[in-house]
């Protein structure tokens, strides 16, 4: 058995999860934001101590604790880095933390690397040889495995494809360049795709869901795509178009066999991507089509298999293997 624990910016997560990645208790907490580290680890501490009281009483041996952090990690240290909202968790001796007081092996990921080695082990990654986990929350997220290796978001700029462009005619992105993925498919960039159709007046049943305190997401949007709403639809292919498109590009960078949408993009029918005609569409050259158009083709997109818990169940998966 495996503790796992997702630090995320709204709640924070710790599970008892065995080998084959199923979990067998949770418990949530909110977590404590413009609190010193201490105060916001708090609620993780006490339920990681709550996870191994009961796995003793069960009599289930642990072999580890695996923390999944919302940012990056710098390298050497492995110290949680970027974390915007939780800013005084960054540099934090999490690592060094965690050791001492449990005396248990650590693992510590960023978030998107903890969910391509859950997706990789126990989701739709199973069995690839380079698989390319995308996922759809503020920001684009991107991590990559080659031959059951991680490649750190810290290597090959894996985790800054956001910032990969799209389309030179694109709204300016926070980088300085025009037409980055993340200002073409972040939630952001969805929910102004969404203001756009109803600034033209037209009709959707999302409004009315919207005004009953529902608040707009990929789900909700999926949700009523699913129901015929016109709008909904409009969306979906202006994001499988860009999707396509990005997906054109990492294609061209990392060739994945296996490409997994999660987040905000498990929503997403990967139908979507395969229906798009392969453009030449912002820095992909027309010539360049020719050589992508086989790539993608034997390319297998999919949806997660774990959903919201990739990253947790991905955090304990290097304590098992």
């Amino acid at each position: 058995m495996g503790v796992g624990v997702e630090i995320g910016s709204g709640k924070t997560t710790v599970a008892l999860i065995d080998r084959h990645g199923r979990v067998r208790q949770r418990s949530q907490a909110k977590t404590l934001r413009g609190r010193p580290a201490m105060a916001t680890l708090e609620p993780a501490l006490r339920a990681i101590e709550t996870q191994l009281s009961c796995a003793r009483m069960e009599g289930l041996a642990v072999c580890g604790i695996g923390v999944s952090v919302p940012g990056a990690l710098e390298s050497s240290t492995r110290r949680p880095q970027q974390i915007s909202l939780l800013p005084s968790l960054n540099d934090f001796p999490l690592f060094e933390l965690l050791e001492k007081r449990y005396r248990l092996p650590v693992q510590i990921h960023a978030d998107v690397d903890a969910a391509v080695l859950g997706e990789y082990r126990f989701g739709a990654g199973q069995g690839a040889q380079r698989l390319l986990y995308l996922t759809l929350n503020a920001v684009i997220g991107a991590a990559f495995i080659v031959d059951g290796e991680l490649v750190s978001s810290r290597q090959q700029h894996v985790g800054h494809v956001c910032h990969l462009p799209l389309s030179p005619t694109g709204p300016r992105c926070s980088c300085g360049k025009r037409g980055c993925i993340n200002t073409l498919l972040s939630l952001d960039a969805i929910q102004k795709m969404f203001k756009r159709a109803l600034n033209r007046g037209e009709e959707t049943s999302l409004l009315q869901r919207m005004l009953n305190n529902e608040c707009f997401s990929p789900q909700l949007l999926a949700e009523e795509a699913r129901r015929g709403d016109g709008v909904a639809l409009q969306v979906f292919l202006e994001i499988g178009r860009w999707l396509s498109a990005a997906v054109t590009r990492y294609s061209t960078l990392y060739e994945p066999d296996v490409l997994v949408l999660g987040g905000g993009m498990q929503h997403i029918d990967p139908c979507l991507i395969a229906l798009q005609p392969l453009e030449p569409v912002g820095a992909v050259s027309a010539g360049a089509t020719s050589v992508l158009s086989p790539v993608r083709e034997r390319l297998k997109v999919m949806s997660s298999h774990l959903g919201s818990d990739v990253a947790l169940i991905g955090a304990v998966t290097p304590l098992f293997y």
